[in-house]
């Protein structure tokens, strides 16, 4: 955003400030994650970093932007099992190993204690949130394709077949073909003796 020039400079005459002078705000590129470890020590605190962040990477970031003081840092790579599982759970495909995960834990200068979890989500709409995943569970398992899925039939349209099939058969429905369902008989008329045929009236537009 052009921010409007307060009397800072001669080029700040017309009412904007050059590039060069406008403050400049620098956003970080990569997430921090601190993990809940009721295990650790108060005076230690984990972190999940990117891949390629370091140990001075994640002791500047605490200090200047957080003013945490930070004695000592310890790192490791968590690696993830080999999986066929992917984002949809389906269990199929070629077998691949995640994106690996890479832990700091870090040992503060002043202890930190977590405050205790929340009893009460109201405030966050936990139980739509429960209804809305116990819904996509759900429906994942109805929509997960097997292997033979291809040669099953489809039960729905077998017995929609059947259930009409037992109607003409009753006469409780006469049979008519598409053309004559839709209201083509009289076009068909038409287009027989060489003439062109209206649109129907179904296919007219109303006022």
């Amino acid at each position: 955003m052009v921010r409007k020039a307060v009397g800072l400079s001669k080029l700040g005459t017309s009412g904007f400030l050059p590039l060069t002078e406008r403050k400049q705000v620098f956003l970080p590129e990569f997430t921090i994650a601190l993990v809940r470890t009721p295990n650790l020590s108060p005076r230690y605190a984990q972190f999940r970093v990117p891949l390629n962040f370091n140990k001075l990477d994640l002791r500047d970031y605490l200090e200047r932007v957080y003013g945490v003081g930070v004695v000592s840092i310890r790192s490791y790579i968590e690696q993830q099992p080999i999986t066929r599982i992917t984002r949809d759970n389906r269990n199929y495909g070629a077998w691949r190993r995640p994106q690996s995960i890479k832990r700091m834990t870090v040992e503060l200068q002043e202890p930190f204690v977590w405050p205790e979890e929340p009893k009460d989500f109201s405030r966050w709409e936990k139980e739509s949130w429960d209804a809305t995943e116990k819904f996509q569970q759900k429906m994942r398992k109805e929509n997960v394709q097997k292997s033979d899925a291809s040669e099953q039939p489809d039960k729905d349209l077998r017995k929609a077949y059947e259930e009409q099939a037992k109607e003409l058969k009753n006469e409780a429905e006469a049979w008519r073909p598409t053309w004559k369902a839709l209201g083509l008989e009289f076009a068909r008329k038409e287009m027989a003796k060489g003439k062109h045929a209206p649109a129907p009236k179904w296919m007219k537009k109303t006022p």
